[in-house]
Protein backbone atom coordinates (compact mmCIF):
# COMPACT_ATOMS: atom_id res chain seq x y z
CA UNK A 1 0.00 0.00 0.00
CA UNK A 2 1.14 3.72 -0.59
CA UNK A 3 -0.18 5.22 2.59
CA UNK A 4 -0.30 3.54 6.15
CA UNK A 5 -2.20 5.15 9.22
CA UNK A 6 -0.37 4.25 12.21
CA UNK A 7 -2.79 5.30 14.75
CA UNK A 8 -6.54 3.94 16.74
CA UNK A 9 -9.08 2.21 15.17
CA UNK A 10 -12.27 2.22 18.31
CA UNK A 11 -15.67 2.71 18.98
CA UNK A 12 -16.27 6.40 19.72
CA UNK A 13 -19.60 7.40 21.97
CA UNK A 14 -19.68 11.12 21.64
CA UNK A 15 -21.73 13.15 23.94
CA UNK A 16 -22.05 16.64 22.71
CA UNK A 17 -22.65 19.88 25.01
CA UNK A 18 -26.37 20.25 24.24
CA UNK A 19 -27.17 16.73 25.51
CA UNK A 20 -27.24 14.84 22.69
CA UNK A 21 -25.22 11.82 22.39
CA UNK A 22 -24.20 9.68 19.36
CA UNK A 23 -23.47 6.35 20.43
CA UNK A 24 -21.02 3.40 19.03
CA UNK A 25 -19.77 4.65 15.91
CA UNK A 26 -15.93 4.58 14.22
CA UNK A 27 -13.73 6.09 15.66
CA UNK A 28 -9.67 6.90 16.77
CA UNK A 29 -7.70 9.58 15.05
CA UNK A 30 -6.23 6.17 12.85
CA UNK A 31 -9.82 5.82 10.93
CA UNK A 32 -10.65 9.60 10.27
CA UNK A 33 -6.74 9.64 8.69
CA UNK A 34 -7.96 6.74 6.72
CA UNK A 35 -11.05 8.64 5.76
CA UNK A 36 -8.82 12.05 4.78
CA UNK A 37 -6.76 9.91 2.54
CA UNK A 38 -8.97 7.54 0.93
CA UNK A 39 -10.33 10.97 -0.51
CA UNK A 40 -7.46 11.19 -2.71
CA UNK A 41 -5.50 7.19 -3.12
CA UNK A 42 -7.30 4.28 -2.77
CA UNK A 43 -4.20 2.74 -1.79
CA UNK A 44 -4.77 3.41 2.06
CA UNK A 45 -4.38 0.78 4.80
CA UNK A 46 -4.86 1.14 8.99
CA UNK A 47 -2.07 -0.51 10.74
CA UNK A 48 -3.26 -0.31 14.46
CA UNK A 49 -3.99 -3.11 17.23
CA UNK A 50 -8.25 -4.01 17.38
CA UNK A 51 -10.27 -6.45 19.47
CA UNK A 52 -11.51 -9.40 18.28
CA UNK A 53 -15.06 -7.89 17.70
CA UNK A 54 -14.11 -5.22 15.68
CA UNK A 55 -14.56 -7.23 12.21
CA UNK A 56 -18.15 -8.51 13.30
CA UNK A 57 -18.57 -4.25 13.97
CA UNK A 58 -17.45 -2.63 11.52
CA UNK A 59 -16.17 -5.31 8.46
CA UNK A 60 -19.01 -3.78 6.19
CA UNK A 61 -17.68 -0.59 6.36
CA UNK A 62 -14.07 -1.30 4.79
CA UNK A 63 -15.76 -3.64 2.37
CA UNK A 64 -18.14 -1.22 1.11
CA UNK A 65 -15.23 1.74 0.73
CA UNK A 66 -12.57 -1.22 -0.98
CA UNK A 67 -10.82 -0.58 2.21
CA UNK A 68 -8.62 -3.52 3.53
CA UNK A 69 -8.11 -4.54 6.54
CA UNK A 70 -5.13 -6.51 6.92
CA UNK A 71 -3.44 -4.21 8.47
CA UNK A 72 -5.38 -4.97 11.62
CA UNK A 73 -4.52 -6.89 14.71
CA UNK A 74 -6.00 -8.43 16.79
CA UNK A 75 -4.45 -7.71 20.37
CA UNK A 76 -7.73 -8.35 22.46
CA UNK A 77 -11.50 -9.25 22.46
CA UNK A 78 -13.22 -6.06 22.96
CA UNK A 79 -11.97 -3.07 20.63
CA UNK A 80 -11.27 0.54 22.80
CA UNK A 81 -14.48 2.64 23.64
CA UNK A 82 -14.12 5.95 23.95
CA UNK A 83 -16.34 8.36 25.33
CA UNK A 84 -16.16 12.07 23.94
CA UNK A 85 -17.62 14.58 25.75
CA UNK A 86 -17.97 18.11 23.83
CA UNK A 87 -18.10 21.30 26.06
CA UNK A 88 -19.63 25.00 25.05
CA UNK A 89 -16.45 26.07 24.52
CA UNK A 90 -15.07 23.55 21.88
CA UNK A 91 -12.53 22.07 24.07
CA UNK A 92 -13.15 17.85 24.97
CA UNK A 93 -12.20 15.25 26.93
CA UNK A 94 -11.35 12.01 26.23
CA UNK A 95 -12.30 8.77 28.31
CA UNK A 96 -11.07 4.80 27.23
CA UNK A 97 -14.19 2.78 29.11
CA UNK A 98 -12.10 -0.15 29.59
CA UNK A 99 -9.04 1.80 31.02
CA UNK A 100 -6.00 3.33 29.66
CA UNK A 101 -3.92 0.47 30.15
CA UNK A 102 -6.58 -1.47 28.03
CA UNK A 103 -6.29 1.30 24.81
CA UNK A 104 -2.43 0.95 25.86
CA UNK A 105 -2.79 -2.93 24.90
CA UNK A 106 -4.33 -2.35 21.79
CA UNK A 107 -1.56 0.50 20.31
CA UNK A 108 0.17 -0.15 17.41
CA UNK A 109 4.04 -0.53 18.38
CA UNK A 110 7.18 -0.09 15.99
CA UNK A 111 7.58 -4.01 15.60
CA UNK A 112 4.45 -3.95 13.76
CA UNK A 113 5.20 -1.54 11.37
CA UNK A 114 8.77 -2.12 10.73
CA UNK A 115 7.23 -3.83 7.08
CA UNK A 116 5.41 -0.89 5.66
CA UNK A 117 9.07 1.26 6.11
CA UNK A 118 9.98 -0.56 3.15
CA UNK A 119 7.19 -0.73 0.81
CA UNK A 120 5.55 2.37 1.26
CA UNK A 121 5.25 6.37 0.28
CA UNK A 122 3.74 7.71 3.26
CA UNK A 123 3.17 6.60 7.01
CA UNK A 124 1.02 9.18 9.30
CA UNK A 125 2.01 8.73 13.05
CA UNK A 126 -0.66 9.92 15.94
CA UNK A 127 1.66 9.73 19.13
CA UNK A 128 3.24 11.53 21.85
CA UNK A 129 6.93 12.08 22.57
CA UNK A 130 7.61 8.51 23.87
CA UNK A 131 11.22 7.93 23.73
CA UNK A 132 11.19 4.21 23.14
CA UNK A 133 8.58 4.45 20.48
CA UNK A 134 10.25 6.97 18.49
CA UNK A 135 14.18 5.59 19.29
CA UNK A 136 12.68 2.32 17.34
CA UNK A 137 10.89 4.48 14.21
CA UNK A 138 13.66 6.93 13.78
CA UNK A 139 15.80 4.32 13.19
CA UNK A 140 13.39 2.54 10.60
CA UNK A 141 13.45 6.24 8.88
CA UNK A 142 17.11 6.08 8.66
CA UNK A 143 16.37 3.17 5.77
CA UNK A 144 13.28 4.30 4.21
CA UNK A 145 12.15 6.33 1.41
CA UNK A 146 8.70 6.97 3.29
CA UNK A 147 7.79 10.33 4.05
CA UNK A 148 6.49 10.51 7.57
CA UNK A 149 3.86 12.50 8.98
CA UNK A 150 3.62 13.23 12.82
CA UNK A 151 0.96 14.28 14.40
CA UNK A 152 1.34 14.96 17.49
CA UNK A 153 -0.90 13.76 20.68
CA UNK A 154 -1.91 16.69 23.42
CA UNK A 155 -0.07 15.19 25.83
CA UNK A 156 3.53 15.55 24.09
CA UNK A 157 2.30 20.08 23.67
CA UNK A 158 3.95 21.63 26.99
CA UNK A 159 6.89 23.62 26.92
CA UNK A 160 8.70 21.44 28.82
CA UNK A 161 8.81 18.81 25.89
CA UNK A 162 9.44 21.38 23.72
CA UNK A 163 13.40 20.53 22.75
CA UNK A 164 12.40 16.84 22.57
CA UNK A 165 9.87 16.89 20.25
CA UNK A 166 12.32 19.51 17.97
CA UNK A 167 14.60 16.86 17.90
CA UNK A 168 11.83 13.96 16.54
CA UNK A 169 10.44 16.09 14.01
CA UNK A 170 13.90 17.14 12.85
CA UNK A 171 14.33 13.81 11.79
CA UNK A 172 10.71 13.56 10.29
CA UNK A 173 9.24 15.09 6.96
CA UNK A 174 5.94 16.68 8.05
CA UNK A 175 4.32 17.98 11.84
CA UNK A 176 1.01 18.19 12.11
CA UNK A 177 -0.42 20.62 15.26
CA UNK A 178 -3.29 22.70 15.88
CA UNK A 179 -3.14 26.14 17.18
CA UNK A 180 -4.01 25.28 21.00
CA UNK A 181 -1.43 22.72 20.77
CA UNK A 182 1.15 25.03 19.10
CA UNK A 183 0.70 27.46 21.71
CA UNK A 184 0.77 25.16 24.85
CA UNK A 185 4.59 23.73 23.30
CA UNK A 186 6.06 26.92 22.22
CA UNK A 187 5.25 29.27 24.82
CA UNK A 188 4.01 32.41 22.28
CA UNK A 189 0.27 33.71 21.75
CA UNK A 190 0.84 35.46 18.76
CA UNK A 191 0.30 33.43 15.33
CA UNK A 192 2.96 35.47 13.60
CA UNK A 193 5.69 34.35 16.45
CA UNK A 194 4.93 30.63 16.27
CA UNK A 195 4.98 30.34 12.28
CA UNK A 196 8.53 32.61 12.42
CA UNK A 197 9.52 29.59 15.38
CA UNK A 198 8.43 26.94 13.06
CA UNK A 199 9.86 27.70 10.25
CA UNK A 200 13.44 27.75 11.97
CA UNK A 201 13.46 24.36 13.54
CA UNK A 202 13.59 23.67 9.37
CA UNK A 203 11.48 21.05 8.91
CA UNK A 204 10.44 20.29 5.12
CA UNK A 205 6.42 21.04 6.28
CA UNK A 206 4.32 21.95 8.89
CA UNK A 207 0.47 21.56 9.17
CA UNK A 208 -1.03 24.39 11.83
CA UNK A 209 -4.14 23.78 11.98
CA UNK A 210 -6.48 26.34 13.12
CA UNK A 211 -9.76 24.60 12.33
CA UNK A 212 -12.77 26.46 11.31
CA UNK A 213 -10.26 29.06 9.96
CA UNK A 214 -8.20 26.59 7.85
CA UNK A 215 -4.89 26.21 8.51
CA UNK A 216 -0.95 27.47 7.60
CA UNK A 217 1.50 25.54 5.93
CA UNK A 218 4.59 26.35 6.63
CA UNK A 219 7.97 25.79 4.84
CA UNK A 220 11.78 27.23 6.34
CA UNK A 221 10.79 30.19 3.19
CA UNK A 222 7.03 30.60 3.38
CA UNK A 223 4.16 30.70 5.08
CA UNK A 224 0.70 29.91 3.21
CA UNK A 225 -2.77 30.72 5.03
CA UNK A 226 -5.58 27.94 3.45
CA UNK A 227 -8.87 28.64 4.63
CA UNK A 228 -11.34 25.60 5.57
CA UNK A 229 -13.91 25.07 3.16
CA UNK A 230 -17.14 27.34 3.23
CA UNK A 231 -20.65 26.84 3.56
CA UNK A 232 -20.19 23.17 5.62
CA UNK A 233 -22.72 22.47 7.81
CA UNK A 234 -20.57 21.21 10.76
CA UNK A 235 -22.68 17.91 12.80
CA UNK A 236 -19.67 16.62 14.54
CA UNK A 237 -16.34 18.08 14.54
CA UNK A 238 -14.53 14.82 15.67
CA UNK A 239 -11.80 13.69 13.08
CA UNK A 240 -11.63 17.31 11.37
CA UNK A 241 -7.83 17.40 12.27
CA UNK A 242 -7.03 13.68 11.69
CA UNK A 243 -8.94 13.73 8.28
CA UNK A 244 -7.08 16.65 6.77
CA UNK A 245 -3.80 15.48 8.24
CA UNK A 246 -3.97 12.41 5.87
CA UNK A 247 -5.25 14.43 3.36
CA UNK A 248 -1.73 16.84 3.55
CA UNK A 249 0.54 13.66 3.36
CA UNK A 250 -0.92 12.37 0.69
CA UNK A 251 -0.85 15.85 -1.36
CA UNK A 252 2.81 16.09 -0.36
CA UNK A 253 3.69 12.18 -1.43
CA UNK A 254 1.91 13.31 -5.03
CA UNK A 255 3.98 16.54 -5.41
CA UNK A 256 1.45 18.73 -4.13
CA UNK A 257 2.55 22.48 -3.66
CA UNK A 258 1.92 23.48 0.34
CA UNK A 259 -1.40 25.45 -0.86
CA UNK A 260 -2.65 22.64 -2.22
CA UNK A 261 -1.97 20.37 -0.25
CA UNK A 262 -3.35 22.62 2.49
CA UNK A 263 -6.50 22.60 0.00
CA UNK A 264 -6.76 18.90 0.24
CA UNK A 265 -6.65 19.05 3.96
CA UNK A 266 -9.97 21.28 3.97
CA UNK A 267 -11.60 19.25 1.57
CA UNK A 268 -11.33 16.10 3.50
CA UNK A 269 -11.66 17.51 7.15
CA UNK A 270 -15.12 19.34 5.47
CA UNK A 271 -16.36 15.40 4.43
CA UNK A 272 -15.93 14.09 8.02
CA UNK A 273 -17.79 17.26 10.03
CA UNK A 274 -20.64 17.36 7.53
CA UNK A 275 -22.31 14.16 9.53
CA UNK A 276 -21.46 11.77 12.49
CA UNK A 277 -18.38 9.37 13.07
CA UNK A 278 -17.17 8.65 9.81
CA UNK A 279 -18.57 9.11 5.99
CA UNK A 280 -20.65 5.89 5.42
CA UNK A 281 -18.81 6.64 1.32
CA UNK A 282 -15.73 7.17 0.08
CA UNK A 283 -15.89 5.55 -2.97
CA UNK A 284 -15.22 6.90 -6.47
CA UNK A 285 -17.93 9.50 -7.28
CA UNK A 286 -16.66 11.24 -3.95
CA UNK A 287 -13.15 11.05 -5.34
CA UNK A 288 -13.83 12.77 -8.18
CA UNK A 289 -15.89 15.32 -6.65
CA UNK A 290 -12.75 16.37 -4.14
CA UNK A 291 -10.75 16.57 -7.49
CA UNK A 292 -13.53 18.72 -8.92
CA UNK A 293 -13.60 21.08 -5.89
CA UNK A 294 -9.58 21.02 -5.79
CA UNK A 295 -9.92 22.27 -9.51
CA UNK A 296 -11.94 24.83 -8.42
CA UNK A 297 -10.78 26.68 -5.12
CA UNK A 298 -9.61 29.69 -7.08
CA UNK A 299 -8.62 32.45 -4.14
CA UNK A 300 -8.25 29.95 -1.88
CA UNK A 301 -12.15 28.95 -1.23
CA UNK A 302 -13.80 26.56 -2.38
Amino acid sequence: MDYIVASTAVTDEIRFSDGKTVEKVAGGAGIYALCGMKLWSDSVLLATGVGADYREIYGEWYETNGISMEGLLVKDEKTPHTVIQYFEDGERTETPLYGPDHYKKIEITPEDLKPYFSASKGIYIFKNDSPDFWEKILEMKKESSAVVMWEIANDATCLEKKKHVREIASRLDILSINMTEARALLGLEKKEDIIQEFQSWNLRLVFLRQGARGAVMITPKEAVEVPSCQGVKVMDPTGGGNSSSGAVLCGYCQGHSPAECGRMGSISAAMCISQYGVPKRIQKEEQEEALRLLKSMEDQTC
